[in-house]
C-alpha cells in the first residue's frame, strides 16, 4: 500500500483477516488518493446490521457473507466495475455541481437553499427527477449521501454520482424501518414513509450548524415525501382513468352491438309478420269457410299481429334511450 503507482480496479477484503482487519484495511485504501474511489467488497462470516454498518462506515461498497456462491461474487464484481466506470464519468459533473451549489448556498443562505430545493421538488414530474432533485438539495448544503424514494413500482436510491452502492442501499433499507431521525458519528439518517436520506458527512465539529442542518434536512425529506405522494396520486389517477376509458370503450362497443342487433331484430320481425299474414291470406283462399269463420280467423290473426306490433312499439322508447347512451359515451370518450 506504500506505492502510489499501483491502482486496482476493485478490492476484495476479508473482514476477519489476521493482524489488520478488513475494515481498517478499507479505511487505509480510502485514505489514499489513488484508491479512494476504488470499489471495496467485504467478505464476512457475519450478517448482522451492525457488521454492515461497520463496512459502510469504513467506506465499503458491498458486503458478501460466507460461505458465498462464486457466481454471486462474480455478479457483484461486474456490477461494481460497471458502476465505478459510470461514477468516473459523472465525477467531473458532480464536482462542478458542488462548486455551483456552494456558490448558491453562499448567496442564498441555508433557508434559501431549502426553499430552492422545495421549489425543485414541485417542478419534478416523475420519480427519477424527484430523486435527482433530492440529491441536488443535499449537494447545495455541501453534503454527501443517499436519497431513496419508495414507490409502488419499486425503489430508487441515488447519490450525486449515480446509483447508490448495494451496501448503501442495504443500510438505508434497514434504517428506514427504525426511528425517523438517527445519528451515528458523522452519519445521519432521516426517514419518512416514502423518502429516506442517509448523510455521510454531517459537520459534527460545528454543533450549531449540525443542529440547523438536522432541522432543514428533516423539512427537505418531508417536502420530498409530500411531493412523492402527489406524483403517486397523479399516476394512480391516470392509471384509473385509463382503466375507466378502456371499460367505457368496451361498454360503448357492447351497447352499439346491442342497438344494432335489436334494430335488425325489429326489421326481421316486421318482415316475418308481413310474410305470415300473406301466407295466411293465401291459405284461406284454399279453405272452404263460411263468412263468419273467415271473419273470426282474420280477426284472431289480426289481434295477434297487433299485439306483437304493440310490443315492438313499447320497445322503441328503450331502443331510443339505448341509442342516446351510446352517443353520450362516444362524446365523453372524445373529450
Amino acid at each position: 500500500m506504500a506505492s502510489r503507482v499501483w491502482k486496482p480496479d476493485l478490492i476484495i477484503v476479508d473482514v476477519e483477516m489476521p493482524g489488520v482487519g478488513g475494515y481498517e484495511t478499507c479505511r487505509r485504501f480510502k485514505s489514499i488518493d489513488e484508491t479512494a474511489g476504488t470499489p471495496v467488497i467485504f467478505l464476512s462470516g457475519h450478517d448482522q446490521i451492525e457488521d454492515r454498518l461497520k463496512g459502510y462506515e469504513a467506506g465499503g461498497d458491498d458486503y458478501l457473507t460466507k460461505p458465498f456462491d462464486p457466481q454471486e461474487l462474480k455478479a457483484k464484481v461486474l456490477h461494481l466495475l460497471a458502476r465505478s466506470a459510470q461514477r468516473g464519468e459523472l465525477k467531473s459533473m458532480a464536482d462542478f455541481a458542488t462548486s455551483t451549489a456552494m456558490t448558491a448556498m453562499t448567496s442564498m443562505g441555508e433557508m434559501g437553499v431549502l426553499l430552492e430545493a422545495l421549489k425543485n421538488f414541485n417542478a419534478s414530474t416523475d420519480y427519477q427527477s424527484l430523486a435527482e432533485a433530492v440529491v441536488a438539495g443535499l449537494s447545495m448544503y455541501d453534503l454527501q449521501g443517499v436519497a431513496q424514494i419508495r414507490t409502488p413500482e419499486g425503489k430508487l436510491s441515488k447519490t450525486a454520482t449515480g446509483e447508490a452502492s448495494p451496501l448503501e442501499e442495504s443500510v438505508i433499507d434497514h434504517l428506514a424501518t427504525m426511528e425517523r431521525i438517527m445519528q451515528f458519528q458523522n452519519r445521519m439518517s432521516i426517514s419518512y414513509e416514502h423518502v429516506s436520506l442517509l448523510i455521510k458527512n454531517m459537520p459534527v465539529d460545528d454543533e450549531d450548524r449540525c443542529g440547523r442542518l438536522r432541522d432543514h434536512l428533516a423539512m427537505l425529506a418531508e417536502g420530498a415525501d409530500v411531493r412523492l405522494r402527489g406524483l403517486m396520486s397523479t399516476r394512480e389517477s391516470s392509471r384509473r382513468g385509463e382503466v375507466i376509458e378502456h371499460v367505457l370503450a368496451r361498454i360503448s362497443d357492447a351497447l352499439r352491438a346491442i342497438d344494432h342487433d335489436q334494430r335488425q331484430c325489429r326489421i326481421k320481425t316486421s318482415l316475418a309478420l308481413d310474410e305470415a299474414l300473406r301466407s295466411f291470406d293465401r291459405a284461406l283462399l284454399g279453405v272452404a269457410l263460411s263468412d263468419e269463420q273467415d271473419a273470426y280467423l282474420s280477426a284472431t290473426i289480426k289481434r295477434g299481429m297487433d299485439s306483437i306490433i304493440d310490443s315492438q312499439s313499447n320497445e322503441i322508447d328503450i331502443q331510443d334511450r339505448l341509442t342516446g347512451m351510446v352517443t353520450e359515451l362516444q362524446s365523453a370518450m372524445e373529450i
